[in-house]
């Protein structure tokens, strides 16, 4: 039986190993690209197969940033950690003025500023904007929190890494921030950035536009029931320091009540 040198051998699994690499940074997502349905004349395009963030004005390419999506895939079933498809909107925008590295809890700024890479630490920082799905297929996106946001974990950036929101580089994210307004609409698609400005360009292809009365009626209420929760779990936390104060407090009165009365009583004898 004819065997090929080692060094050949070794070459070849080399050589395999590389085309693979190359055609995972050309596609994160296995199958066929699907074309979008509809296209943004005005607002973002997510697409999932080269991982980018696209700005559009007017059917054309404004600016695009590189973007982690969720490293289990696509889907929108409740707990899944995947990231939806579909036609999106801007239902909220948190965490303007706030420093590149802010921390938020839901959806509330903690007060701790988190360094790029930090390590150990993959909070949701700098810049929240909260997506509310326009489909049955993404209905529930805003009540699964689905957010574009920082990340301190930029050096993932740019392959699939998040638990089902779409993450940013802090400077990116804030630079986006300032061209996104609630009712935007946004577009995530299984496909590349190119197959996506390509239908941009066909003739025919249906254009996504909000009406005034669906903008309107986009979700509010997560983000203030959150914060309710939020601060309600603060509040609880300091009516019980105070009373342990108070408590605290009342013990040392009443000990030294007792004391003051035994030196009275030492001081008569």
């Amino acid at each position: 039986m004819f065997r090929l040198p080692p060094l050949i051998t070794r070459a070849a699994a080399l050589a395999a190993t590389l085309l693979a690499v190359s055609c995972q940074q050309n596609s994160f997502y296995r199958g066929p690209e699907v074309k979008p349905r509809a296209v943004v004349k005005d607002g973002v395009a997510i697409t999932l197969h080269d991982q980018k963030l696209t700005l559009i004005r007017n059917g054309k390419k404004v600016k695009d940033y590189d973007v982690s999506t969720s490293k289990f895939g696509i889907g929108s079933r409740s707990g899944s950690n995947c990231t939806p498809v579909g036609i999106h909107a801007v239902s909220s925008k948190i965490g303007e003025g706030q420093p590149s590295g802010m921390v938020f809890k839901s959806c509330r700024p903690t007060g701790e500023v988190v360094p790029v890479n930090a390590r150990g630490r993959d909070p949701i920082v700098t810049r929240i904007i909260q997506l509310a799905g326009l489909e049955s297929r993404n209905r529930n996106s805003h009540s699964r929190r689905i957010y574009i946001h920082g990340t301190p974990e930029e050096r993932k950036i740019g392959r699939p890494a998040s638990y089902g929101c779409i993450r940013m580089r802090s400077a990116d994210v804030i630079d986006l921030f300032r061209n996104v307004y609630r009712g935007m609409p946004i577009a995530i698609e299984l496909c590349t950035q190119e197959t996506y400005m390509k239908a941009e360009e066909t003739a025919g292809t249906r254009r996504i536009k909000l009406s005034d009365s669906l903008i309107a009626a986009l979700p509010k209420d997560s983000v203030r029931s959150s914060s309710r929760r939020y601060h309600s779990r603060r509040s609880l936390a300091s009516s019980r320091s105070k009373a342990r104060s108070r408590h605290t407090a009342a013990k040392r009165r009443v000990a030294t009540s007792r004391r003051n009365s035994v030196s009275k009583k030492r001081r008569r004898s």
